[in-house]
């Protein structure tokens, strides 16, 4: 049986409008091409508040701390959070930004 030999330099297929625009458009996605736009908006402490929900965990020994404590301070345990919580993001803030 012959051996059939192979040309030395194969040709390259040529690309097709559609093969070129889809080359394109992976190039544009490789650079971050096709990420929006978004322009920072400065934060606002007095902004309303939304309809927002974080999930805090906590055990059974800091659960009846924080209940305890908001008891003895006559405030909601929401309420009591967010007054040690908001002070403390925002001097932490203060100190990162001077």
């Amino acid at each position: 049986m012959p051996i059939k030999k192979r040309d030395a330099q194969p040709t390259p297929p040529t690309p097709t409008a559609d093969e070129a625009l889809i080359e394109k458009r992976a190039e544009e996605f490789g650079r971050g091409g096709y990420a929006p736009e978004v322009k920072e908006t400065p934060l606002n402490p007095n902004a309303p508040v939304g309809p927002q929900g974080i999930l805090f965990r906590f055990n059974d020994y800091q659960k009846q701390l924080l209940k305890e404590e908001a008891e003895a301070d006559r405030r909601s345990q929401q309420k009591l959070l967010e007054s040690i919580i908001w002070p403390e993001l925002e001097r932490r803030r203060a100190a990162r930004t001077q």
